[in-house]
Protein backbone atom coordinates (compact mmCIF):
# COMPACT_ATOMS: atom_id res chain seq x y z
CA UNK A 1 0.00 0.00 0.00
CA UNK A 2 1.26 4.05 -0.23
CA UNK A 3 3.54 4.81 2.21
CA UNK A 4 3.42 7.85 4.74
CA UNK A 5 6.35 9.79 5.16
CA UNK A 6 7.54 11.55 8.08
CA UNK A 7 9.90 14.64 8.26
CA UNK A 8 13.24 12.81 8.91
CA UNK A 9 12.12 10.67 5.90
CA UNK A 10 11.95 13.95 3.73
CA UNK A 11 15.20 15.50 4.90
CA UNK A 12 16.73 12.08 4.66
CA UNK A 13 17.05 11.91 8.38
CA UNK A 14 15.36 9.08 9.42
CA UNK A 15 17.36 8.09 12.23
CA UNK A 16 16.41 11.73 13.97
CA UNK A 17 13.13 12.93 15.80
CA UNK A 18 12.21 16.18 13.69
CA UNK A 19 8.90 17.89 14.80
CA UNK A 20 9.73 21.10 12.20
CA UNK A 21 11.54 22.41 9.93
CA UNK A 22 12.20 25.03 7.29
CA UNK A 23 14.27 25.15 3.94
CA UNK A 24 14.61 27.19 1.01
CA UNK A 25 13.50 25.04 -2.11
CA UNK A 26 16.95 25.43 -3.75
CA UNK A 27 18.70 24.23 -1.01
CA UNK A 28 16.94 20.88 -0.34
CA UNK A 29 18.34 17.63 -1.10
CA UNK A 30 16.00 15.48 -2.73
CA UNK A 31 14.57 13.10 -0.78
CA UNK A 32 15.94 9.22 -0.88
CA UNK A 33 14.14 6.34 -0.86
CA UNK A 34 10.92 7.88 -1.10
CA UNK A 35 7.99 7.08 -3.43
CA UNK A 36 5.71 8.92 -4.91
CA UNK A 37 3.11 9.28 -4.26
CA UNK A 38 2.55 9.18 -0.74
CA UNK A 39 1.16 10.51 2.52
CA UNK A 40 2.71 12.55 4.79
CA UNK A 41 2.36 12.13 8.73
CA UNK A 42 2.68 15.97 9.21
CA UNK A 43 1.66 19.16 7.95
CA UNK A 44 3.61 21.03 5.08
CA UNK A 45 3.23 24.71 3.51
CA UNK A 46 4.99 25.57 -0.01
CA UNK A 47 5.63 29.28 -0.39
CA UNK A 48 6.25 29.03 -4.50
CA UNK A 49 8.58 32.67 -5.30
CA UNK A 50 9.57 31.55 -8.83
CA UNK A 51 8.66 29.03 -11.49
CA UNK A 52 5.79 26.65 -12.59
CA UNK A 53 5.27 22.90 -11.36
CA UNK A 54 2.23 20.79 -11.01
CA UNK A 55 1.06 19.28 -7.42
CA UNK A 56 -1.59 16.00 -7.25
CA UNK A 57 -3.39 15.47 -4.04
CA UNK A 58 -6.01 12.83 -3.75
CA UNK A 59 -6.31 12.77 -7.50
CA UNK A 60 -6.61 16.05 -8.16
CA UNK A 61 -3.40 18.10 -9.86
CA UNK A 62 -3.23 21.92 -9.57
CA UNK A 63 -0.97 24.09 -11.36
CA UNK A 64 1.86 25.78 -9.05
CA UNK A 65 2.95 29.49 -9.92
CA UNK A 66 5.11 32.26 -8.33
CA UNK A 67 3.34 33.92 -5.19
CA UNK A 68 1.54 30.99 -4.38
CA UNK A 69 0.97 29.52 -0.89
CA UNK A 70 -0.23 25.98 -1.08
CA UNK A 71 -1.11 23.16 1.90
CA UNK A 72 -0.44 18.85 2.27
CA UNK A 73 -2.31 17.71 5.02
CA UNK A 74 -1.58 14.28 7.05
CA UNK A 75 -2.92 11.56 5.26
CA UNK A 76 -3.26 13.44 1.65
CA UNK A 77 -1.92 11.00 -1.18
CA UNK A 78 0.43 13.08 -2.52
CA UNK A 79 2.58 13.51 -6.23
CA UNK A 80 4.78 16.68 -6.40
CA UNK A 81 6.55 16.87 -10.11
CA UNK A 82 8.80 19.59 -11.60
CA UNK A 83 9.77 20.26 -8.45
CA UNK A 84 13.52 20.70 -9.08
CA UNK A 85 12.73 24.22 -11.04
CA UNK A 86 10.73 25.86 -8.88
CA UNK A 87 12.10 28.25 -5.75
CA UNK A 88 10.65 29.15 -2.71
CA UNK A 89 10.15 27.94 1.11
CA UNK A 90 9.04 24.50 2.64
CA UNK A 91 7.68 24.43 6.12
CA UNK A 92 6.90 21.51 7.66
CA UNK A 93 5.19 20.35 11.27
CA UNK A 94 4.14 17.73 13.14
CA UNK A 95 0.46 18.40 14.64
CA UNK A 96 1.67 17.56 18.22
CA UNK A 97 4.74 20.38 17.61
CA UNK A 98 2.18 22.66 17.44
CA UNK A 99 -0.36 21.82 19.75
CA UNK A 100 2.22 21.81 22.62
CA UNK A 101 1.85 25.44 23.16
CA UNK A 102 -2.03 24.93 23.16
CA UNK A 103 -3.36 21.67 24.24
CA UNK A 104 -6.26 22.79 22.52
CA UNK A 105 -6.76 20.83 18.77
CA UNK A 106 -9.40 23.24 17.92
CA UNK A 107 -6.79 25.80 17.33
CA UNK A 108 -5.48 23.90 14.05
CA UNK A 109 -9.58 23.23 13.29
CA UNK A 110 -9.63 27.08 13.17
CA UNK A 111 -7.12 27.23 10.37
CA UNK A 112 -9.56 26.45 7.47
CA UNK A 113 -7.00 25.97 5.01
CA UNK A 114 -5.45 22.93 6.74
CA UNK A 115 -6.84 20.12 6.45
CA UNK A 116 -8.82 21.35 3.63
CA UNK A 117 -11.33 19.09 2.04
CA UNK A 118 -13.41 21.50 0.22
CA UNK A 119 -11.73 24.57 -1.26
CA UNK A 120 -8.58 24.43 -3.41
CA UNK A 121 -5.44 24.06 -0.85
CA UNK A 122 -3.94 27.36 -2.41
CA UNK A 123 -3.94 31.07 -2.31
CA UNK A 124 -2.15 33.88 -4.14
CA UNK A 125 -0.50 36.86 -2.14
CA UNK A 126 0.71 40.07 -3.33
CA UNK A 127 2.63 42.95 -2.18
CA UNK A 128 2.56 44.03 1.64
CA UNK A 129 0.89 40.49 2.59
CA UNK A 130 4.24 39.25 0.86
CA UNK A 131 6.44 41.17 3.07
CA UNK A 132 4.62 40.26 6.42
CA UNK A 133 4.99 36.46 5.47
CA UNK A 134 8.70 36.53 4.46
CA UNK A 135 9.28 38.86 7.65
CA UNK A 136 8.17 36.03 9.71
CA UNK A 137 9.70 33.22 7.59
CA UNK A 138 13.41 34.20 7.98
CA UNK A 139 12.86 34.92 11.78
CA UNK A 140 11.98 31.00 11.23
CA UNK A 141 14.81 30.42 9.14
CA UNK A 142 17.07 31.86 11.91
CA UNK A 143 16.12 30.95 15.23
CA UNK A 144 16.61 27.67 17.35
CA UNK A 145 15.15 28.27 20.39
CA UNK A 146 11.97 25.56 20.16
CA UNK A 147 9.55 27.84 21.90
CA UNK A 148 10.16 30.78 19.72
CA UNK A 149 9.80 29.02 16.84
CA UNK A 150 6.49 27.17 18.00
CA UNK A 151 5.18 30.99 18.77
CA UNK A 152 6.62 32.27 15.34
CA UNK A 153 4.82 29.37 13.45
CA UNK A 154 1.74 30.40 15.05
CA UNK A 155 2.30 34.06 14.30
CA UNK A 156 2.60 32.78 10.77
CA UNK A 157 -0.19 30.23 10.59
CA UNK A 158 -2.79 33.32 11.93
CA UNK A 159 -1.37 35.92 9.23
CA UNK A 160 -1.99 33.15 6.17
CA UNK A 161 -5.86 32.81 7.54
CA UNK A 162 -6.42 36.50 7.60
CA UNK A 163 -5.32 36.11 4.21
CA UNK A 164 -8.50 33.89 3.35
CA UNK A 165 -10.77 35.71 5.39
CA UNK A 166 -10.25 39.02 3.26
CA UNK A 167 -10.87 36.65 0.51
CA UNK A 168 -14.55 36.70 1.99
CA UNK A 169 -14.90 33.30 3.66
CA UNK A 170 -17.69 34.49 6.44
CA UNK A 171 -17.89 30.89 8.02
CA UNK A 172 -17.27 31.53 11.63
CA UNK A 173 -14.62 29.62 13.60
CA UNK A 174 -17.08 27.40 15.16
CA UNK A 175 -18.34 26.54 11.98
CA UNK A 176 -14.70 25.32 10.80
CA UNK A 177 -14.22 23.48 13.57
CA UNK A 178 -17.55 21.73 13.51
CA UNK A 179 -17.58 20.85 9.60
CA UNK A 180 -13.69 19.57 10.61
CA UNK A 181 -14.82 17.75 13.29
CA UNK A 182 -17.21 15.51 11.44
CA UNK A 183 -15.05 15.21 8.75
CA UNK A 184 -12.72 13.56 10.96
CA UNK A 185 -15.47 11.38 12.09
CA UNK A 186 -15.80 10.44 8.81
CA UNK A 187 -12.10 9.78 8.00
CA UNK A 188 -12.39 7.27 11.31
CA UNK A 189 -15.67 5.81 10.68
CA UNK A 190 -16.60 5.79 7.23
CA UNK A 191 -16.64 1.86 6.50
CA UNK A 192 -19.54 1.46 9.55
CA UNK A 193 -22.18 2.35 7.45
CA UNK A 194 -23.28 5.07 9.93
CA UNK A 195 -26.33 6.89 9.84
CA UNK A 196 -26.28 10.28 9.45
CA UNK A 197 -28.15 11.00 12.53
CA UNK A 198 -24.70 8.96 14.98
CA UNK A 199 -22.00 11.36 13.06
CA UNK A 200 -24.66 14.49 14.67
CA UNK A 201 -24.87 12.84 17.99
CA UNK A 202 -21.07 12.39 17.78
CA UNK A 203 -20.96 16.13 18.05
CA UNK A 204 -23.77 16.73 20.32
CA UNK A 205 -25.85 18.47 17.51
CA UNK A 206 -28.98 18.22 15.51
CA UNK A 207 -28.59 16.88 12.45
CA UNK A 208 -30.14 20.00 10.95
CA UNK A 209 -27.94 21.63 12.82
CA UNK A 210 -24.63 19.43 10.83
CA UNK A 211 -26.43 19.74 7.57
CA UNK A 212 -26.90 23.22 7.69
CA UNK A 213 -22.86 23.61 8.71
CA UNK A 214 -21.66 21.44 5.69
CA UNK A 215 -24.22 23.16 3.79
CA UNK A 216 -22.69 26.81 4.73
CA UNK A 217 -19.13 25.79 4.67
CA UNK A 218 -18.72 23.84 1.17
CA UNK A 219 -21.47 24.07 -0.08
CA UNK A 220 -22.68 20.06 -0.17
CA UNK A 221 -24.55 17.67 1.49
CA UNK A 222 -23.31 14.95 4.48
CA UNK A 223 -23.82 12.46 2.46
CA UNK A 224 -21.63 13.86 0.33
CA UNK A 225 -18.48 13.94 2.51
CA UNK A 226 -19.41 10.54 3.24
CA UNK A 227 -19.65 9.57 -0.49
CA UNK A 228 -16.48 11.11 -0.99
CA UNK A 229 -14.47 9.56 1.53
CA UNK A 230 -15.70 6.04 0.21
CA UNK A 231 -14.50 6.66 -2.95
CA UNK A 232 -10.94 8.19 -2.01
CA UNK A 233 -10.52 5.36 -0.42
CA UNK A 234 -11.53 2.39 -2.99
CA UNK A 235 -9.41 4.69 -5.67
CA UNK A 236 -6.52 4.04 -3.41
CA UNK A 237 -6.95 0.47 -2.70
CA UNK A 238 -7.98 -0.22 -6.22
CA UNK A 239 -4.62 1.49 -7.79
CA UNK A 240 -2.29 0.40 -4.77
CA UNK A 241 -3.18 -3.16 -3.17
CA UNK A 242 -3.80 -6.45 -5.32
CA UNK A 243 -6.85 -6.97 -3.33
CA UNK A 244 -9.82 -8.14 -5.37
CA UNK A 245 -12.68 -6.17 -5.53
CA UNK A 246 -14.67 -8.47 -3.26
CA UNK A 247 -12.11 -7.83 -0.75
CA UNK A 248 -12.08 -4.29 -1.26
CA UNK A 249 -16.00 -4.17 -1.59
CA UNK A 250 -15.49 -5.78 2.15
CA UNK A 251 -13.01 -3.29 3.97
CA UNK A 252 -15.13 -0.40 2.88
CA UNK A 253 -18.09 -1.46 4.42
CA UNK A 254 -20.01 -3.40 1.41
CA UNK A 255 -21.66 -6.73 2.16
CA UNK A 256 -22.29 -7.30 -1.41
CA UNK A 257 -19.55 -6.81 -4.14
CA UNK A 258 -22.01 -5.69 -6.97
CA UNK A 259 -23.48 -2.70 -5.27
CA UNK A 260 -20.08 -2.00 -4.46
CA UNK A 261 -19.42 -2.06 -8.15
CA UNK A 262 -22.35 0.12 -9.24
CA UNK A 263 -21.94 2.40 -6.25
CA UNK A 264 -18.41 3.41 -7.60
CA UNK A 265 -19.75 3.80 -11.07
CA UNK A 266 -22.14 6.24 -10.04
CA UNK A 267 -20.08 8.17 -8.61
CA UNK A 268 -16.25 7.86 -10.76
CA UNK A 269 -18.14 6.69 -14.15
CA UNK A 270 -16.12 3.95 -14.10
CA UNK A 271 -16.33 0.51 -13.23
CA UNK A 272 -13.36 -0.50 -10.33
CA UNK A 273 -12.23 -2.79 -12.84
CA UNK A 274 -11.71 0.03 -15.37
CA UNK A 275 -10.53 2.25 -13.21
CA UNK A 276 -8.10 -0.79 -11.51
CA UNK A 277 -6.85 -0.96 -15.62
CA UNK A 278 -7.13 2.98 -16.17
CA UNK A 279 -4.70 4.07 -13.45
CA UNK A 280 -2.13 1.02 -13.56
Amino acid sequence: MIKTISIPDLLNQTLENIEFDVDRFEEMEEPENIEFPHKHNFYEILWITNGKSKHTIDYKTYEIEADMLFFISPGQLHLFEEWKDIEGFCIVFTEEFFLQIFQNKNMLFELSYLDNLYENPFIKIRGEDKSKLKAVVDLLINENEKETIQALLFVLLKQIQSQFSEKGNSNSKQQIVIFKQFKNLVYENFTKNWALTQYANQLNITLHHLNSIVKSVCNKTTSEIINERIILEAKQLLQFSDDNISEISYKLGFEDSSYFARYFKKHTTYSPLDFRKLVS
